[in-house]
């Protein structure tokens, strides 16, 4: 699975996908409606209203094999900095016999965490968007 964050001015490859060995993990997908509540004094119950805003949570994790472990600790100090002001739409390629694309619409990049190892670097990405859809 390929993930990428398009911006209008660049595109930030965050996971390249089995062909350069940086298949994303732990991903989990989290959609959550903005809701109303009103807690009347008395009341038998809770009253909620669904206000129809959407936000979609997508976090993975990446691993990626570097030279050595300079270039490891390295990529862990820039990397957040460079794509840390990202926004755009999150474009997820699957691959295999049957590839799609989702789109993550109107994403911003939340958080980026990253720690190293030896000489790969692994790094924790959290982004919001609104409606996450299959190209058609």
């Amino acid at each position: 699975m390929k993930i990428t964050l398009k911006t209008d001015q660049k595109s930030y490859v965050l996971a390249g996908g089995t062909a350069v060995n940086e298949e994303p993990t732990h991903i989990s997908v989290t959609a959550e409606r903005t809701l109303q509540s009103v807690k009347a004094v008395r009341a038998a119950s809770v009253q909620t209203y669904d206000r129809g805003n959407l936000q979609v949570r997508l976090v993975f994790e990446v691993g990626r094999l570097h030279n050595d472990q300079s270039a490891a600790m390295e990529h862990m100090l820039v990397h957040a900095s460079e794509i840390a002001h990202a926004h755009g739409e999150v474009l997820i390629q699957s691959e295999g016999s049957r590839v799609r694309t989702l789109t993550l619409e109107s994403a911003t990049l939340a958080s980026v965490q990253t720690h190293y190892k030896g000489n790969a670097s692994y790094t924790t990405y959290e982004i919001y968007g609104g409606r996450l859809h299959v190209n058609a």
